[in-house]
């Protein structure tokens, strides 16, 4: 059930990306985009929180953690990382394209999981560094790569982005896992996400206002209102993946995620696509890929375990 939630958040996110992409375009600014996406999101985060005496109770008990020390305050800042990986994002994509990003941010996050999960940072605890792990970590990144190749005719080789790129990827594993601590403590994954959210907002807020120091501007807000939801589908994706990373591990998670994207990608780009040419066979291949390398890496870690 929780690799279903872990897939089907992927594709939540590969929706978040067509609306927010859509939104900088209306806005010709990313970073404001970006503003808009978490401001909406911490607004509905906030009523949630705010408006149920649970969620307020976990608030509590997630502070009252970090005065007896049972959490430490940097493990609140997942939200950071996230507002760092939106900002990245941002300041990276025309440099070298979305082809080159997407690949090095994955290379990032699938090599770090497997780090993060070995020294047991997540409540799941410590997971080794197996044969079929890294065999899934490396299947996956081939795919991405795959399923990504017609855009990298597009993409120009830089070195220094493309390294900001594969480190907002390292952030993205040490993000879920530090998540995933945090619900543990709270127990309820929105206020997790209100923390998210807060977190993030500012990191975005400081970096649009050095954007506009250096002579960027926006265009006047769209009608649109799907072009505002993107807040509300990274919400579902905060939230949902803190509650199920202690039960999957960062890296399992990443890789189910990773494929839920993929398949996400296919349905926008049938469905309601951007460009024509969008959905094409390197996408759906690299996409049955992944998913091929999920299932031989399960089953070949399943065997080993009865083996032993």
């Amino acid at each position: 059930m929780f690799a279903i939630f872990a897939v089907l958040i992927g594709v939540v996110v590969a929706i978040q990306a067509r609306i927010n992409g859509q939104l900088s375009v209306d806005l010709d600014n990313g970073l404001a985009a970006a503003l808009v996406s978490f401001l909406t999101g911490l607004a509905i985060v906030s009523v949630l929180v705010f408006g149920f005496k649970r969620e307020r109770e976990a608030l509590f008990r997630v502070f009252e953690a970090i005065k007896n020390k049972q959490l430490v305050t940097w493990e609140l800042m997942g939200g950071v990382l996230g507002g760092f990986f939106v900002a990245a994002q941002s300041a990276v994509v025309p440099q070298i394209g979305v082809a080159l990003f997407t690949i090095a941010v994955v290379a990032g996050q699938t090599i770090s999981s497997l780090l993060v999960d070995k020294v047991g940072m997540t409540p799941s605890g410590k997971e080794r560094i197996t044969k079929p792990r890294i065999f899934g970590a490396v299947a996956t990144l081939i795919a991405v790569a795959i399923a990504v190749f017609p855009d990298l005719t597009n993409s120009e080789f830089r070195f220094l982005p493309l390294t900001f790129a594969l480190i907002v990827g390292v952030f993205a594993s040490f993000q879920q896992g530090m998540n995933g601590r945090v619900n543990v403590v709270g127990k309820r994954p929105l206020a997790t996400a209100w923390l998210n959210f807060v977190s993030g907002t500012i990191v975005v807020v400081i970096a649009l206002s050095v954007d506009f120091a250096l002579g960027a501007t926006i265009e006047p807000l769209p009608g649109n209102f799907w072009v505002y939801t993107g807040g509300a589908a990274g919400l579902i994706f905060v939230a949902v993946s803190a509650y199920i990373i202690k039960h999957l591990g960062v890296l399992n998670f990443s890789i189910l995620n990773i494929a839920g994207q993929l398949v996400g990608a296919i349905l926008i780009d049938w469905l309601a696509p951007t460009k024509a040419g969008s959905l094409n066979g390197y996408l759906i291949f690299g996409t049955v890929m992944t998913i091929i390398s999920i299932a031989v890496s399960k089953l070949y870690e399943g065997r080993k375990v009865k083996i032993t």
